[in-house]
């Protein structure tokens, strides 16, 4: 069996079907990583980044990176009626973002409204 630097990351050859972590190049990896690491962190966090009074209110979905334009947003979801109290707060959660991460990651914030069930 021949070996093909471009389609494996071992230096061994193996058996069977490889799992998806080799298949993948290592450039991609690093970055998955990277991104998989920012938003576990913001996750973890949030409490303390944006308080106690929004922290009941809204939670972040996602984040993206536009490739275009340098610009990194982050989509929050936030309970139907508290939209006001997050939309006024904007700049001060992407200033508390920026500061805790340590460099600017997120430049604006994209809100989506969901229904609250417990009531």
């Amino acid at each position: 069996m021949r070996f093909k630097n471009y389609t494996r990351q071992r230096k061994k050859p193996i058996q069977g079907l490889r799992s998806f972590s080799d298949s993948l190049p290592k450039d991609i990896k690093k970055i998955i990583i990277n991104k998989a690491d920012i938003y576990s962190k913001i996750l973890d966090n949030w409490k303390k980044i944006v308080g106690n009074d929004l922290f009941e209110a809204c939670a972040p979905i996602s984040f993206k990176n536009l490739k275009n334009s340098k610009v990194k947003l982050i989509n929050i979801s936030v309970k139907r009626g508290k939209e006001i109290d997050v939309e006024y707060s904007r700049k001060v959660i992407i200033d508390k973002i920026n500061t805790f991460l340590g460099y600017k990651f997120v430049n604006s914030i994209k809100l989506s409204a969901y229904k609250d069930k417990q009531k």
